[in-house]
């Protein structure tokens, strides 16, 4: 196990101050990167949510020793009977849906008297926002999508860079001090990488024309509303995505269709 760059005063848990303070840190973060790179140190990976929400700073001790990423399809087929296609009997594989890209790393180490605030943090980022102005009747929370947070280790473009919504997070707890505090703690994560303009250019072709904009792929089952849901957390917007889009009939979306996806200044 390699030791990386320390990061700061080992920054963790939640970050105050809205956005402004989580930009700070992750400017900090940023320095600190550049700063290793250039001494030719050891870069430090990390975990960054800068929305305002649910803001935080969860850096790596150790450098990971392992990071696996998967991804899958699925695929279906429909009955042909020419006896010129060889197997006969169906057509070639058509494409239903193909899943983001899951992002696995096993064995992080956190270490000292912030160990448990990090796993706190990542805990926290496994719910949904519930604080003011997320609460709906008796208390239910609106939201109904996970923080998106930033995984980066090393240069993003020959490293990592990658957004993501935690999937799962396993936490062992291995060594105490004599009051009971946790001082090392061993962590696995699952994560699921999310559509970002991260690494694109401001403008981007496939984007619709607009900076901001990102796209989405219909898969089959797929509705405006779920879109909606899954985007931005708030089913209500499907008709901004059908106005984008230009769309008339939002029971006609098939398979394969792409549909832009608003930026943050046309949903205002």
């Amino acid at each position: 196990m390699t030791m990386s760059v320390g990061v700061g005063a080992s920054v963790a848990g939640k970050v105050k101050g809205g956005s402004a303070a989580v930009g700070a840190a992750s400017a900090a973060v940023g320095g600190v990167v550049s700063t290793a790179m250039m001494a030719g140190a050891r870069v430090p990976a990390v975990l960054v949510c800068i929305n305002p929400k649910t803001p935080g700073l969860v850096p790596f001790d150790f450098n990971p020793e392992k990071i696996s990423i998967k991804r899958s399809a699925t695929y279906t087929v429909r009955p042909n009977m020419q006896s010129l296609h060889d197997p006969g009997g169906a057509s070639g594989t058509i494409t239903k849906a193909v899943q983001a890209p899951m992002i696995t790393i096993s064995k992080i180490i956190f270490e000292g008297i912030t160990a448990k605030l990090r796993c706190d943090q990542l805990l926290r980022w496994m719910s949904p926002f519930s604080g003011i102005g997320s609460m709906g009747i008796a208390g239910a929370t609106l939201e109904t999508t996970l923080p998106e947070i930033t995984f980066q280790w090393g240069p993003p473009m020959v490293a990592f860079l990658y957004q993501v919504r935690l999937v799962s997070v396993s936490i062992n707890f291995v060594r105490f001090d004599f009051t009971g505090i946790p001082l090392r703690a061993e962590v696995d994560l699952s994560m699921r990488q999310q559509p970002s303009m991260l690494a694109s250019l401001p403008t981007n072709p496939t984007s619709g024309g607009l900076p901001g904009r990102r796209s989405h792929t219909v898969s089959s089952g797929d509705s405006l509303q779920s879109i909606a849901t899954t985007h931005y957390g708030r089913p209500g917007l499907w008709r901004r995505i059908a106005e984008v889009n230009g769309i008339q009939d939002p029971s006609r979306l098939r398979p394969g269709q792409t549909v832009y996806l608003p930026n943050p200044e046309e949903l205002a």
